[in-house]
C-alpha cells in the first residue's frame, strides 16, 4: 500500500502564513517519522511566520515556470480514483514512448509529503490502457490540469473509494464514498477578484498546523492546484488547498485568495475520514 498521509502520526514542516485563501510554503525542517508498509506518514507544520495582520505582495500569475503537458479539464470521468505512487525516484514523461522528454518531479512535495499522481482512466488490472505500459496521470505543478505519463512499472497502485465535490455556487464540499455521500458542509471561498479554480484536482498532502487556533485552523489538505490570478503568495507559489478557519463567521462567503475553507470541526471530521495522499477534488462553479 502506497505512503499516505495520517494525521496520527506527526512531523514537523513548514509553517504557512496566516493569511487565509492560498496555502504558502515558508519551508522549515522536514522529516518523514513514519511511512511503512500498511501505515500512513503525517505532516505538521511549525507555527505561522507572519503576524495575521501581516501583508504579502501577490504576484500576477506567470506561465513560465509551467511544465510543458498539455492543459485538460478533468471530470470524475476522468479521474476515478486510481492513485500512482512511485516505487522510487519518480518518472514522468511528456509523451508515453522512449526518448520524451522527462519531467521533473520530486520524490516529495515541497510540504515533504510522499509523491503521489492521480491516474486518469481505469488503472484495474483487467483494463484496457489508452497506451499499454503507461498510465496517464495528473500533475500537482502549473498549469492547473497538467498531465504527464508514468511507466506502468515504475508505480505502485491503489484504488480509493472516496471522491470530493467541491460547488462553487452552491458553497458546499460533499465526500463521497463509492458514489454515495459521507460528508457535507458549507465552505468559504475565492473572491472574485482572486477566485478559486476550478478543475478536477488531488490531495497532495495534509499539514497538520501546531497552532490550530490560527487562520489555516488544525489541518490544510495541499491540493495539485494553483490560483489563476495569483503566482506568489506569502512565500508560496499560490498553492491552492482546504483548510481549517479562525474566522468561522466567514463560512458561507466569498472571502479567500483561492483556497476553500472549512470550520475547524469540520477540517477535523474530514480528516478523521482518512482520505489518501491522490484522492480526487473536482471544484465547480
Amino acid at each position: 500500500m502506497p505512503p499516505t498521509i495520517d494525521p496520527r502520526v506527526r512531523r514537523t514542516v513548514r509553517g504557512a502564513a496566516p493569511i487565509v485563501g492560498v496555502v504558502v510554503a515558508i519551508v522549515a525542517a522536514v522529516s518523514l517519522l513514519g511511512s511503512c508498509s500498511g501505515e500512513r506518514a503525517s505532516l505538521g507544520s511549525l507555527p505561522p511566520k507572519l503576524p495575521p495582520s501581516t501583508t504579502t505582495s501577490a504576484v500576477v500569475v506567470s506561465t513560465t515556470a509551467a511544465p510543458q503537458p498539455v492543459d485538460l479539464k478533468l471530470g470524475p470521468e476522468d479521474l476515478l480514483g486510481w492513485i500512482a505512487t512511485p516505487n522510487g525516484d519518480p518518472q514522468v514523461f511528456t509523451e508515453p514512448k522512449a526518448g520524451a522528454t522527462p519531467i521533473q518531479v520530486g520524490a516529495k512535495t515541497d510540504a515533504g509529503a510522499p509523491t503521489t499522481f492521480a491516474i486518469i482512466g481505469d488503472a484495474s488490472a483487467d483494463a484496457n490502457l489508452e497506451v499499454p505500459g503507461w498510465y496517464q496521470v495528473a500533475l500537482r505543478d502549473r498549469p492547473n490540469g497538467s498531465t504527464g505519463w508514468v511507466p506502468k512499472d515504475s508505480v505502485e497502485v491503489t484504488k480509493t473509494p472516496f471522491r470530493i465535490f467541491v460547488d462553487l455556487k452552491g458553497r458546499t464540499l460533499r465526500v463521497e464514498k463509492d458514489g454515495t455521500g459521507v460528508f457535507t458542509t458549507t465552505i468559504a471561498i475565492g473572491t472574485e477578484e482572486n477566485p478559486t479554480p476550478v478543475n478536477g484536482t488531488y490531495v497532495t498532502e495534509l499539514i497538520q498546523n501546531t497552532e490550530p487556533e490560527g487562520a489555516y485552523g488544525p489541518y490544510a489538505f495541499g491540493l495539485a492546484m494553483h490560483s489563476d490570478t495569483l503566482s506568489e503568495f506569502g512565500g508560496g507559489d499560490g498553492q491552492v488547498g482546504i483548510h481549517g478557519t479562525n474566522r468561522p463567521d466567514l463560512i458561507g462567503q466569498a472571502v479567500s485568495h483561492g483556497c476553500v475553507r472549512l470550520s475547524n470541526d469540520d477540517i477535523q471530521e474530514l480528516v478523521d475520514l482518512q482520505l489518501p495522499l491522490g484522492v480526487p477534488v473536482f471544484i465547480t462553479a
